[in-house]
């Protein structure tokens, strides 16, 4: 099954605009990721893993195209938030990249953010940034904050680097969640075509793949219900 992109309420600034560095300080590019994205619904998807997997020891949450991170640590915090203490069966996410520069400024663990974007933040997890992350000065100019995550957020989330292409061309466990999400259109017609094909013959079974509004500009959803995959929805298409 696949969970397709669902619109979510944004109370106030959308700070995605991401600047990457090396470990020496350099400007290398930009990117797009930050916090609570608004394509899904966060809070229900915690809900739903949470329903899904409630007789489950263990469950394999793999996230491709992490970034620098702050997707899987949106998805952390929710689990924590919204499972207590069943979210244990969730961690460690593997939070993967075929970037280097984006998984090295990930294990750094300093993310930078606009004044604005700590309050949207806020707003999300009930005003409980601050159990998470604490607050630093950032080196980046462009950015008003850096939030540095704590151990009891930052152990829920291994950084690796990976191609999604590879890590799929393999049997994968049952019980496996993989956000593969807002990347598609930047792969070419035919690894598009490859990766649903790859999902469809090795993915476990009782397992998930949850995609992104941007995947829509390359017919995602369109071509991994072509292989089977169905479409998923109920209280993720609420708005919170």
């Amino acid at each position: 099954m696949f969970i397709s992109p669902v619109q979510t309420y944004n109370p106030a600034y959308r700070g995605n605009n991401r600047e990457v560095f090396n470990k020496s300080g350099k400007f290398l590019y930009k990117t797009t990721t930050y916090f609570f994205r608004e394509d899904l619904n966060w809070t229900c998807l915690a809900e739903l893993l949470g329903e899904k997997y409630k007789t489950v020891q263990k469950v394999n949450v793999l996230n491709h195209a992490c970034s620098n991170g702050q997707e899987p640590y949106t998805l952390a915090v929710k689990l924590i938030q919204i499972l207590g203490k069943e979210a244990k069966k969730f961690f460690p996410i593997q939070a993967k990249d075929i970037d280097f520069d984006n998984i090295e400024s990930a294990n750094r663990g300093r993310l930078g953010i606009k004044l604005n974007e700590m309050y949207r933040i806020n707003h999300y997890t009930k005003n409980q940034l601050t159990s998470f992350f604490t607050l630093g000065k950032p080196a980046n100019p462009n950015n008003d904050l850096v939030l540095i995550p704590k151990e009891n957020i930052k152990s829920k989330v291994n950084f690796s680097q990976a191609d999604i292409l590879k890590d799929t061309s393999e049997k994968l466990p049952d019980n496996t969640v993989i956000l593969c999400r807002n990347f598609w259109p930047y792969l070419a017609p035919a690894e598009r075509e490859q990766l649903a094909s790859n999902l469809y013959q090795n993915i476990g079974d009782n397992s998930l793949i949850i995609t992104g509004d941007f995947d829509y500009r390359s017919n995602t959803p369109d071509l991994l219900k072509s292989r089977g995959f169905v479409k998923i929805g109920g209280k993720l298409d609420q708005r919170i």
